[in-house]
């Protein structure tokens, strides 16, 4: 079956909760969907099959204070199950990497763990290049937000 990659714009804040909440098992309100959406600097691309939504990836440009281009951040891509081998997630970077490419930036980045082979994979053969092989990634998390893990655990031990 044939794909079609798409950036959602702020008229598609159900589609984009629709999709989000598919592959997250969370969403955020449609208004606030909206302005995520309306923000030029956020990126929301789903991979469509038919009337399903099998893959998507978010990204964000930024801006740097000593570079007069910005720079192209993949935050996160995922492929259903069903459709994963079947070049979606190729599909995905390609169209990443060629918008930031039209709208002049000098760069896009991605990171992945080192025990994430089907990530790493896909990144390679997209044409990344391993810039630092010991980066460490340091987060400081902000208030009681659960991993997705947890709260699924708990939602099992509920039923």
């Amino acid at each position: 079956m044939k794909h079609q990659i798409k950036r959602l714009g702020r008229h598609e804040a159900a589609l984009a909760e629709k999709v989000i909440r598919a592959f997250k098992g969370m969403s955020r309100s449609l208004d606030s969907l909206e302005a995520f959406l309306g923000n030029p600097a956020n990126y929301l691309l789903i991979a469509e099959a038919g009337d399903e939504a099998a893959g998507f990836l978010m990204a964000y440009r930024l801006e740097r204070a000593d570079r007069e281009a910005g720079q192209m951040f993949v935050y996160e891509i995922g492929v259903t199950a069903a459709w994963r081998g079947q070049g979606l997630g190729t599909a995905l970077v390609e169209e990443i990497t060629a918008l930031a490419r039209a709208e002049g930036m000098f760069e896009a980045f991605v990171l992945t763990s080192r025990g994430n082979e089907a990530a790493r994979r896909l990144y390679a053969c997209t044409g990344g290049r391993i810039e630092d092989d010991s980066a460490v990634l340091f987060v400081y998390p902000f208030g009681a937000v659960e991993p997705r893990a947890v709260r699924r655990a708990k939602a099992r031990s509920q039923r």
